[in-house]
């Protein structure tokens, strides 16, 4: 972890803006690269997070150099993804963060976590898995995995926010019919590059 003089209350915010680390098989992050459309606080939790950190604007950037642990992107293009790969070592893990696309948001954030996950699998990731965060990123209180119906409900009776009696009477069915990532505004996927003759190890 990077030191830096910050409170504990920023701290434990910055914490959180990446419990999403502990769906890794270790947590504890090494060299990380953060690509294409950022958010200054992921960037600063992570800066705080990980051995050494690599921001970006360009996914492209240093695609020579296939050295990182974990690759992590928002709202990626199919070329920001195949980049992002090129970035990885073996047995690394490319993160993906999903908004719901708003107005401003449409022609980038076109694809679902289902398209994220599908394009991942297609580039040879392996272990890959979408997530919904509850009930942002920034506040997450719950990472609950997007084709488990029950956790998905159970995540959503917890979440006591506007529309959670909604979500919580349709979830099970969203999630089994593979469309709630479509109604949730924020989830993830997450997938690894295999080690030679590995195939995952979460």
């Amino acid at each position: 972890m990077q030191v830096e003089a910050v409170s504990h209350d920023a701290l434990l915010q910055a914490s959180r803006r990446v419990d999403w680390r502990f769906l890794l098989p270790r947590p504890e992050l090494g060299r990380v690269a953060c690509m294409g459309e950022t958010d200054p606080e992921l960037v600063r939790s992570l800066r705080l997070f990980s051995s050494e950190l690599t921001a970006s604007q360009s996914a492209g950037a240093n695609e020579r150099e296939a050295s990182h642990d974990l690759v992590v992107l928002r709202n990626a293009s199919l070329d920001e993804l195949d980049a992002a790969r090129l970035q990885l070592q073996p047995g690394g893990w490319l993160y993906v963060e999903v908004e719901r696309p708003g107005r401003r948001k449409r022609a980038r954030a076109a694809r679902s976590a289902r398209g994220y996950a599908r394009a991942l699998r297609k580039l040879g990731l392996v272990d890959v898995n979408a997530y919904v965060h509850w009930p942002d990123f920034a506040s997450c209180r719950a990472i609950v995995p997007l084709e488990d119906a029950v956790a998905v409900r159970y995540g959503l009776e917890r979440g006591r926010v506007n529309g959670a009696r909604f979500m919580t009477r349709f979830a099970p069915m969203l999630a089994v019919t593979h469309q709630l990532a479509h109604f949730v505004p924020c989830t993830s996927v997450l997938g690894q590059l295999p080690s030679s003759g590995a195939e995952g190890t979460r």
